[in-house]
């Protein structure tokens, strides 16, 4: 059964190759991206995600707003990724009480290191974005 993966960016351009940059380096995921944080919000009410990547800074929803809503929900969450180009997003990920989080631009060498271990299935290429 393939891991479930939401990523949430609003950069359309970033979003889709952040997105083949995750199948060229995992098999057997799912990945569903959400260009906005109120996507992301509703996809989370549907679907079973194993793992959510957000951006931080999104256009209307902010990434810690997503993050704090999924909460409030009360619902069980499964590991968040922040990521942005941000310099304090250490601070913020720290705040949020997330997983992890990923500087921009990402290499294949970061999403092995942060990725890698939440995930079952082994790395298959090697790439940036």
């Amino acid at each position: 059964m393939p891991t479930n993966i939401l990523v949430v960016d609003d950069s359309r351009i970033y979003r889709e190759a952040f997105c083949k940059l995750l199948y060229s380096s995992f098999d057997q995921i799912q990945i569903v991206p959400a260009a906005d944080g109120l996507t992301a919000l509703n996809l989370s009410n549907t679907i079973p995600f194993d793992l959510m990547i957000i951006d931080y800074e999104l256009a209307t929803l902010t990434g810690s707003t997503v993050v704090r809503r999924m909460r409030e929900r009360g619902k069980p969450l499964p590991p968040i990724i922040l990521m942005s180009a941000q310099p304090d997003l250490a601070v913020f990920a720290r705040l949020l009480h997330v997983h992890a989080y990923l500087h921009k631009p990402i290499s294949y060498a970061d999403i092995q290191r942060v990725i890698g271990p939440l995930l079952i299935s082994q790395p298959v290429a090697s790439t940036s974005v």
